[in-house]
């Protein structure tokens, strides 16, 4: 069925659509295409062409907009929260990064992972030749949890929303999973040490979960060592998943 078909079924009923068909519809206003599924849309919008990265850029900010908006659960409340941080990069990149949620420099700056978990990140991306920006990084909760704890299960689920958004119009072959968090996104019944680096399969998805850079920078001596060589691993084999699926 088409999208316009949908809005003609239910005409003159007060219904309300799930943000990624109001998105869509935004979209077919915006850019003039009718006629169209939901699938060819979502091509259409991963096409390497002038259009399609403004078609990209029109997603992101409509789903900016509802994260900026949304007051779904008491994190946006919080004395120590003062921004909400959006996920970054490349919209249209096969690869996404989630972490946790914005620490202390994420909720100054509004950007995912700028603090001195984010410059281990930047390192370890470096060491692979990968501009962070041709990436895209974002985190499970997008408003800093008190003392930056771990986000409770009420602040995942009401802030699930707007990480499917942006994993439903980015359609990545790949995802990095940086810590518990992320991974019980994905399987709430998994732990970080008997999962990490074993690929879990998602639809399509091919998922890796690591340790988060902030773990890393918790270990010392030979537990150290020993971290940077198994996070290094598993970026490793996620880029090499990612070039097999890209042939």
């Amino acid at each position: 069925m088409e999208i316009s078909e949908i809005v003609e079924f239910f005409k003159g009923e007060e219904i309300i659509l799930p943000k990624k068909i109001e998105i869509i519809l935004s979209l077919q206003k915006e850019f003039g295409i009718i006629n169209q599924s939901y699938e060819n849309i979502l091509r259409k919008i991963k096409e390497k062409n002038e259009q399609a990265k403004k078609m990209q850029d029109f997603i992101y900010n409509k789903i900016k907009e509802y994260l900026l908006e949304c007051k779904s659960c008491p994190l946006c409340f919080a004395d120590c929260h003062t921004q909400k941080v959006a996920g970054e990069g490349n919209f249209a990149s096969p690869i996404v990064l989630i972490g946790e949620g914005p620490g202390e420099e994420e909720d100054k700056l509004g950007r995912p992972f700028v603090g001195r978990a984010g410059q281990l990140l930047n390192a370890l991306l470096n060491k692979f030749n990968i501009d962070r920006s041709r990436i895209y990084i974002t985190n499970v909760v997008k408003c800093r949890p008190p003392k930056n704890r771990t986000p409770y299960v009420n602040e995942v689920k009401a802030c699930s929303n707007i990480l499917n958004l942006e994993l439903e119009f980015i359609s990545p072959k790949v995802i990095i999973t940086l810590g518990s968090t992320p991974l019980k996104f994905f399987r709430p019944d998994k732990s970080i040490t008997q999962s990490r680096g074993i690929w879990i399969k998602e639809k399509d998805i091919w998922i890796m979960p690591t340790y988060h850079p902030a773990y890393v920078l918790r270990q010392r001596g030979e537990k150290l060592e020993i971290t940077k060589k198994e996070i290094y691993t598993d970026f490793k084999n996620a880029l090499l998943k990612l070039k097999e699926l890209l042939k």
